[in-house]
């Protein structure tokens, strides 16, 4: 054994007799770690070992609900991809109201090149809205963020550029949240007039695909009503999920595609950010992370069907999903549950005490969901034992050594180092058991990683060094 892993044993035994000599009462048999304290300590331990989904699974509950493809990029590369009920990678997949992230997009683009603010009056460009009390008032920022007043229009009925701005209100702007595709078909009217004003004088589509899809080398299948340079703006886009993805990576990586800029990260940033008519909805996009049961930064493009483009940056991670789930049980989050499952899995065997062998096991109402309290209990111990209980990034490596590591050498036969030990929690077992729990910090880059649990028990009747150690868990940190 090397010079740390020995330091790392020589700390365990001083913890177990410095808690031993200890007569002040203090000794907790269930204590809890301070998340910061946790968090802090993790940090400088350097790389964990590889973050682990479990795709197959996700793949089969979107296929059951009628999922034609399910393709995930993970830090810039494909990381699963499959195809189902028909389906293949080159048939291009209605957008539905996936096209309208698109458009919001646009909008930030047409901002970035000083085609208009934000925050300007629409009226500037739709003249006839000046006369309107209402229509009058309505900004840029909130006839995409659909807070305008407009009322949305049915979903499916889409009227042209030209009729789009007669639409009627239902409220002054900023106080009432009305979905459907009139804003952004008004939208379409206004930017056609200013574009028509410019040196180029584009349409609509040309500027769409000079300024966005072409940079991204999006090979477009079909966009409704594109030959008339009127693109339809809420819903009108069929891409294959390969050309799709390209447009979440964009996003994701605040504007870059490759080493080349598109967008300015803060000409993005306006798309996330919600209202307070409406929290889960930005400019264009869903916020997902306004569920307490999701991380902040979980965005998607969403249409009819369970059409989706999720944009998941702390997980360094894009999923494009199409269907046909009308009818069907689809839910966003149960999908991500299912692919970030929080479980316990034991391996390996502890070595013989004398009450039998330590047994490490995950409390199956305390899983390891990031943000909650992750619960492992201790059994056959000896009675009022002194523990350690350590968490390791590691089952496979402790410094320069390989795991499992025998332990023998040290006077503790047939036993075997199983986890890496990182952080050590002592223990108290009032009886023949113990219980540790661990606050999880809500933290997004934890999510898909495992800690390694293993338990030093000091046992003086289970061999020369009076030491025994646990089986091993692997805690794997999810959302349920």
């Amino acid at each position: 054994m090397d010079k740390a892993s020995l330091l790392h044993f020589r700390h365990s035994r001083r913890l177990l007799r410095d808690r031993g000599a200890s007569n002040d009462g203090a000794m907790m048999t269930s204590p809890i770690v301070p998340a910061i304290l946790l968090l802090a300590s993790l940090l400088p331990l350097g790389q964990v070992q590889a973050q682990t989904f479990d795709t197959a699974a996700a793949a089969a509950y979107s296929e059951k609900q009628n999922g034609h493809a399910l393709l995930i990029y993970k830090d810039g590369k494909l990381f699963y991809e499959k195809y189902g009920n028909g389906w293949s990678k080159t048939k291009a997949h209605r957008l539905a109201s996936g096209t309208k992230s698109f458009t919001a997009v646009m909008l930030m683009a047409a901002a970035e090149d000083g085609l208009l603010k934000l925050d300007d009056k629409v009226a500037l460009t739709l003249t006839e809205w000046k006369s309107d009390k209402r229509k009058s008032q309505i900004t840029w920022r909130q006839l995409l963020g659909l807070v305008s007043g407009l009322y949305g229009g049915k979903t499916g009925s889409i009227t042209s550029y030209a009729l789009a701005p007669a639409s009627k209100t239902i409220a002054n702007p900023g106080k009432a949240f009305s979905y459907g595709p009139n804003p952004f078909q008004c939208f379409g009217e206004a930017l056609k007039r200013i574009l028509a004003k410019q040196t180029k004088k584009e349409t609509v589509d040309q500027y769409l695909n000079r300024r966005l899809l072409k940079p991204m080398g999006i090979q477009v299948g079909y966009w409704r009503k594109a030959s008339t340079g009127e693109p339809n703006l809420p819903s009108g886009a069929y891409l294959t999920a390969r050309e799709w993805i390209k447009f979440g990576e964009m996003i994701r990586l605040g504007g870059l595609v490759g080493s080349k800029r598109i967008l300015k990260a803060s000409s993005l940033a306006p798309c996330f950010l919600s209202t307070p008519v409406r929290k889960n909805y930005g400019v264009g996009w869903w916020l997902l992370g306004q569920s307490p049961r999701l991380p902040d930064d979980f965005h998607a493009a969403m249409g009819a069907g369970k059409q989706r483009l999720f944009v998941l940056p702390s997980l360094g991670m894009t999923i494009v999903r199409f269907g046909e789930s009308k009818g069907y049980a689809w839910d966003d989050t149960r999908f991500f549950e299912i692919l970030i499952p929080a479980r316990h899995k034991s391996f390996g065997t502890g070595c013989t005490g004398s009450k039998g062998t330590p047994l490490l096991a995950g409390q199956g109402q305390r899983p390891p969901v990031y943000g909650q309290l992750l619960g492992l209990d201790i059994s056959s111990l000896p009675d009022k034992a002194l523990g350690v209980l350590w968490l390791g990034l590691s089952n496979k490596h402790a410094g320069s050594l390989t795991l499992p590591l025998d332990l023998s050498p040290l006077g503790m036969k047939s036993c075997l180092l199983l986890a890496s030990p990182d952080i050590p929690f002592p223990f108290f077992a009032p009886s023949t058991t113990a219980s540790v729990l661990i606050p999880l910090p809500k933290d997004a880059s934890l999510l898909g990683q495992s800690l390694y649990f293993q338990a030093l028990i000091a046992d003086t009747k289970a061999n020369a060094l009076g030491l025994t150690v646990s089986n091993g868990i692997d805690s794997h940190i999810g959302l349920k």
